[in-house]
């Protein structure tokens, strides 16, 4: 019981003490340790152990030094029993046996919960945060021809766009796609527009000014054979002032500017012609019922943008392994570079998640509180295989819901509309973003890195995450502002050929300029906010 306490001590007290010295050394290094990280915790909050626990050299000390101290331990509680258990002490009983197996197991408790912590967080690391290599362009070409794809489904060959971002700078600079001229945007739209915030400060390559992550929902799923990104929300975040916005661009806006590299490649111009053959077959069938001519086939013209809904790139764009062959995910590369010309600001970073993904990260956190302000009964497709559909019924007010029912409410359209439904996803990843403090996020630690490691693709640098932990942590959802790219507000009045909103992107630029003008000294527009999420 002694040495199971501190090994040594019940050497000690046989008189054994070389044995109890060699014993207690190695122990009174691992309290030490303990001891700082306890100093650390005192001075910087969780966040300095969290900050700590995705550095990979620590996790690796940290893995090896526990074996090795639960190693002592153990070696001691045996080591002071072997003399005590001859016939003449009367300790030769299995009551004794399992005494000391009793002891040894509890004493390996915290060693296993260390280990557990540890292990999944070098998973984590070596899994999603890690630098993936990416296989020879000729390997990738060759194994997408061998699926079917054609070489127009590999993307265009271009020197503007090959490119993914670097770690950001300190000064939030065009991107190099940003760069180049698109027709109805000039080149004052493509500069940075943040311009009445404080003079940026180096700080070295750390987030910089201001850093920005596009945050994106795929709805890949039993069923379903392609993905299309029906969640995209750029969260940017100034840690100077201690704010940050959440952007929601709606998956139903149309011809959204892209990339001049690019933009006029035969498979977007496929798209375009093949969604205007539909619509004239259309119009040519509602006419010929009417009794009346049918009308010209349109005189097709190119709009150098995105034809069909926003949602709809990652999909055209995810075998685009020519256009972007360093980047691991082509179609959230071409969809960053896009939103980037959309919005007028560099997006240093993406993560993607899927539907099953989310449902285990809520609950990974034990569910999240959310204001209902409409009641809901409606079924959805399940988000893994093997699951059953999944129905919310929920009534006004502020509710607690799990994985599937957040999933579900977030999705739902039913008597709604795109515009409610992408503010309900606002509200959603406010919330989780508020409740997800550093010790929530300890003690729900191996859930929610499983979560994240099983359906997670990004190109966050793992040098960044501790400054960023560090500036999240420091946040509330009243330091959060959300800005809805949408129709109306952002769109011409009058739709195109598909009845879909055509995006104005000068009003979108004029709109983010102003809000990141406002985060930058501090000046958080809360009121939108606090009124839309309840």
């Amino acid at each position: 019981m002694l040495s199971a306490i501190l090994p040594g001590w019940g050497q000690w007290r046989q008189g054994r003490r070389r044995r109890a010295v060699l014993l207690v050394v190695p122990m009174l290094a691992g309290l030490g340790v303990v001891a700082w990280l306890g100093v650390s915790v005192w001075r910087d909050g969780a966040v300095g152990l969290v900050k700590l626990l995705i550095r990979p050299h620590w996790l690796w000390a940290l893995l090896i030094g526990n074996l090795v101290l639960a190693a002592v331990r153990v070696a001691g509680v045996i080591d002071a029993w072997l003399p005590l258990r001859g016939p003449a002490a009367g300790r030769e009983t299995w009551g004794w046996r399992l005494a000391v197996v009793g002891v040894t197991a509890a004493m390996l408790v915290p060693h296993a919960v260390v280990h557990t912590y540890a292990a999944e967080a070098v998973r984590l690391v070596d899994t999603v945060f890690a630098d993936e290599e990416v296989p020879p362009l000729a390997l990738r070409e060759e194994a997408l021809l061998a699926e079917g794809f054609t070489a127009e489904d590999l993307g265009p060959t271009t020197t503007t766009t090959t490119t993914t971002v670097a770690a950001p700078s300190t000064v939030a600079a065009p991107s190099t796609v940003a760069a180049t001229t698109l027709p109805r945007l000039t080149e004052d739209d493509l500069i940075d527009p943040v311009g009445t915030a404080p003079d940026p400060v180096d700080r070295g390559d750390g987030l910089g000014r201001r850093f920005t992550v596009l945050l994106a929902g795929g709805d890949f799923g039993p069923g379903r054979y392609d993905l299309r990104t029906d969640v995209m929300i750029v969260a940017t975040l100034d840690p100077l002032a201690g704010t940050a916005a959440l952007i929601s661009v709606s998956r139903e806006l149309a011809e959204v500017p892209l990339p001049s590299a690019w933009a006029g490649f035969d498979t977007m111009q496929q798209v375009q012609r093949w969604h205007e053959g539909r619509a004239h077959e259309e119009a040519v069938a509602e006419a010929e019922e009417a009794g009346e001519d049918p009308p010209p086939p349109p005189e097709f013209e190119y709009c150098w943008c995105f034809a069909d809904r926003i949602n709809y790139l990652y999909t055209i764009t995810s075998t685009w392994v020519r256009t972007f062959p360093e980047a691991v995910d082509p179609g959230m590369e071409a969809l960053r570079q896009t939103l980037e010309l959309l919005l007028g600001i560099p997006i240093d970073h993406y993560v993607l998640v899927d539907f099953a993904g989310f449902v285990d990260l809520v609950d990974a956190l034990g569910g999240v509180r959310v204001t209902v302000t409409e009641a809901m009964d409606v079924g959805f497709s399940p988000a893994k295989e093997g699951e059953d559909p999944v129905r919310i019924t929920v009534e006004p007010g502020l509710r607690v819901l799990d994985g599937h029912q957040a999933l579900a409410y977030v999705r739902n359209r039913t008597g709604s509309s795109d515009n409610e439904r992408m503010r309900r996803q606002r509200c959603m990843i406010r919330e989780l973003a508020a409740e997800l403090d550093a010790f929530t996020f300890l003690r729900h630690f191996p859930a929610i890195a499983t979560a994240i490691r099983t359906s997670t693709t990004t190109t966050l640098p793992l040098e960044l995450l501790p400054e960023l932990i560090e500036a999240l942590g420091a946040m509330d959802a009243g330091d959060i502002a959300t800005l809805a790219i949408a129709s109306p507000g952002f769109a011409e009045s009058e739709p195109n050929y598909m009845n879909l909103p055509i995006v104005e992107p000068w009003r979108v630029r004029d709109a983010v300029a102003e809000l990141l003008d406002r985060l930058a000294v501090g000046a958080v527009p809360t009121e939108s906010a606090e009124e839309e999420c309840g």
